[in-house]
């Protein structure tokens, strides 16, 4: 009889991977799915804290299982019937700062802790860029992490963790590119979109560049995410926030940067880290600068801090959070 149960565990578990075949639920899990049938299969407590779950998503579009780290409010369980609002927080390039990196780099869940709100904190692959990818034109659900960020996750948490549909978003370095590229592509996804240091004009000369090293980085084929640049020029711009400025009026829009240059938080950066900081901030300031000329350009109010000297890394990003998030709770109230 005990090797039977094995058999079956482990037949089930096997099913349980195939394309087609929906993964079953653990006991406790909130019986929710998303339209295209993703749902959680796990959630685990995080260090004893039972406010604070690491889910595992079935994700369809992804074509795979997809992490998310969740806060839930102070009253979540002690109010069963009442519903909240989101604050998305976006991971950058997740090899390195995947789901857990803010709640690893920064006190959001201290924060959380004065805030009725859910607080989500999705990844998104090696190399995701919050987009579905086109995989060559060919019909497959792989890598659809747009759908995973904008459609399937705020419906599981709308229907699983009573979510009421008000939400914001912030991320940092690919992260932020994510919160305004989804804000721009999905209006009305997120009603308040911020950028810390984002790679947010990826079809201009340094986006280019450095979107084909961020997915070759991840040993990934860059021309499967939106095609060759020259030969699906068309597809890069659909995905640019600089090119599609005019669809984030409406949502309220918060840009910063550095220059790249050493700042006053970088005393504690180690010295073999800091050409590296100083590069990617580089580039993606000049970058946030391109998105704020074209915002400026278009009439579409936005809130740009240009701070001069800074690098791409965690301390900056941390002063950021708590510069926004006060706005983030506003903007969710109103």
């Amino acid at each position: 009889m005990r090797l039977f149960a094995r058999c079956l565990t482990l037949l089930t578990a096997v099913a349980c991977t195939l394309p087609g075949v929906p993964a079953l639920a653990e006991p406790g899990v909130p019986d929710a799915r998303a339209d295209d049938g993703s749902h959680v299969v796990a959630q685990t407590t995080v260090d004893g804290d039972a406010r604070m779950l690491d889910l595992t998503v079935r994700s369809t579009g992804v074509g795979a299982y997809a992490m998310v780290r969740l806060i839930l409010p102070r009253g979540w369980a002690a109010e069963p019937d009442r519903k909240w609002a989101a604050v998305y927080l976006l991971a950058g390039e997740t090899r390195k700062q995947d789901y857990r990196g803010w709640t690893a780099n920064t006190d959001v869940r201290q924060l959380a802790d004065d805030a009725d709100v859910l607080v989500v904190m999705p990844g998104t692959g090696p190399a995701g860029f919050f987009s579905d990818w086109w995989n060559y034109g060919k019909d497959i659900a792989l890598n659809q992490w747009e759908t995973f960020t904008a459609v399937e996750l705020p419906q599981l948490i709308d229907r699983g963790y009573r979510g009421d549909g008000r939400r914001a978003a912030a991320g940092l370095s690919l992260g932020g590119y994510g919160a305004i590229e989804l804000a721009a592509r999905r209006p009305g996804v997120f009603r308040y979109a911020a950028s810390f240091s984002g790679n947010v004009n990826p079809a201009g000369p340094t986006g280019e560049l450095l979107t084909t090293a961020i997915v070759t980085s991840a040993r990934l084929d860059p021309e499967a995410l939106w095609g060759d640049r020259r030969r699906e020029s068309t597809r890069w711009e659909a995905h640019d926030p600089v090119v599609n400025a005019a669809n984030l009026r409406g949502t309220e829009v918060y840009l910063s940067a550095g220059n790249g240059l050493p700042g006053p938080l970088d005393a504690k950066l180690p010295i073999d880290v800091l050409p590296g900081a100083m590069l990617l901030e580089f580039l993606c300031g000049g970058q946030t600068s391109a998105l704020a000329d074209r915002l400026r350009a278009l009439g579409v109010p936005a809130t740009i801090e240009l701070y001069g000297p800074g690098t791409h890394q965690w301390a900056y990003w941390q002063d950021r959070l708590h510069r926004t998030w006060p706005r983030m709770l506003q903007v969710l109230a109103s």
